[in-house]
């Protein structure tokens, strides 16, 4: 695989290809042409308009239960919901349609997610304290993961190694399974209390959780013990996810600061963003040079991680918590979801608000881009998401 960072919409692509050819023996000065083609239609691709307009599409709603999390599959047109009615749903995005209702779970279904790219396995984490992996198309439950004595918040698949899942728990421990013999594979146990989240690197070497013990820590999945605890915070964390180089790390926490930590040198942070109040989530945009910061004082920031950690600006406008923020694929606009009721759209340069997506009866928790960044998902308290496009 090959990361493009340096194609813009105006650099020169015979360039780029020779640089890209300096580290990757494989292109040879034969196939020049052909990658510079491949540059030049991605390049192309860049240079169409941001996408700024979003229409409501389908209001999905079937759910008897309040929702807690929503993904879309790689292409866009699935999508699948977890409730607090104890099932997971899988929906047609272009009709609307309930797919497949996946049951069996004894609690609340907390965490959803597809094993990208292939989205062929859903995982869910519940309430129950198993995790279930399924079969999209048939809706059968392939394995019950069990191991954990208190509520799994988190679960995802490792992106190296689809066999692999991450689960967290309020047991205080995060552990990795084998998703098609249900084996535990490690116990990751030194957190002294509530794990929050848990997310690999990009290579799938690395674990990275986050805990109500006001520390992150990072595992190393070869020599089955932590590598480094990342400590500084002076509150409960409520996130820590990585950069697509999985070079930086950036952790949220209820102490109203998050902060961004160098892989390299992990004992002291490289940068802190401060907020009024509690920072419940934080989002770098696909290149690493973003960062996101949503707060229950109401607003966003962007922050640039290059050089000395300016502020880029405020997105004021929220009139209650901002409990998620996510970037579009391209990285020009930031999506937010409020406890006001409402998602907003904001120009991530400018802080501007360019549209206000409204209609739902309560909080919404939970907001995504699909892959292509033409599609929104919002997920709400009132029971229903509603896509957007």
């Amino acid at each position: 695989m090959i990361d493009l960072f340096d194609l813009t919409p105006s650099c020169d692509l015979q360039v780029l290809t020779k640089q890209i050819a300096s580290t990757e023996p494989l292109i040879t000065q034969e196939v020049f042409p052909q990658v510079t083609e491949i540059l030049e239609k991605l390049q192309k691709k860049l240079k169409e308009p941001v996408k700024t307009k979003f229409y409501l599409f389908k209001t999905l709603q079937t759910h008897i239960l309040p929702l807690t999390n929503v993904c879309f599959d790689k292409s866009g047109k699935k999508c699948i919901t977890g409730s607090y009615d104890r099932t997971c749903r899988i929906w047609n995005v272009e009709s609307g349609d309930e797919e497949k209702v996946l049951k069996g779970h004894e609690n609340v279904v907390f965490s959803v997610a597809y094993n990208y790219p292939r989205c062929d396995r859903i995982l869910t984490g519940s309430f129950d304290k198993t995790a279930k992996i399924w079969n999209p198309v048939s809706g059968n439950c392939i394995n019950t993961l069990w191991g954990h004595t208190a509520e799994i918040v988190g679960a995802e698949f490792n992106p190296h190694q689809c066999e692999l899942v991450a689960t967290c728990s309020m047991d205080n421990t995060a552990r990795v399974f084998h998703s098609e013999t249900g084996q535990e594979v490690h116990l990751f146990a030194d957190h002294s209390a509530e794990v929050i989240s848990a997310r690999f690197n990009k290579e799938g070497n690395l674990l990275l959780t986050a805990s109500f013990d006001e520390t992150a820590t990072v595992w190393d999945m070869r020599a089955k013990e932590h590598a480094i605890v990342i400590r500084g915070h002076e509150a409960e964390l409520s996130n820590a996810v990585w950069n697509f180089q999985c070079n930086l790390i950036a952790t949220s926490s209820l102490d109203r600061t998050a902060k961004i930590w160098d892989l390299r040198r992990l004992d002291d942070a490289q940068a802190t963003a401060t907020h009024k109040d509690e920072v419940l989530d934080v989002a770098f945009n696909c290149t690493g040079t973003r960062l996101a910061t949503g707060s229950a004082d109401c607003t966003a920031k962007v922050w640039d991680v290059t050089g000395n950690f300016e502020l880029v600006t405020i997105m004021a406008g929220h009139s209650d918590e901002v409990s998620k923020v996510t970037f579009s694929p391209p990285g020009g606009l930031l999506l937010t979801a409020s406890a006001d009721k409402t998602a907003r759209i904001w120009n991530s340069g400018t802080g501007t608000c360019t549209q206000t997506l409204s209609g739902h009866d309560g909080e919404v928790f939970s907001c995504s881009f699909n892959y292509s960044g033409d599609a929104i998902i919002t997920a709400s308290k009132d029971n229903t998401c509603k896509i957007w496009r």
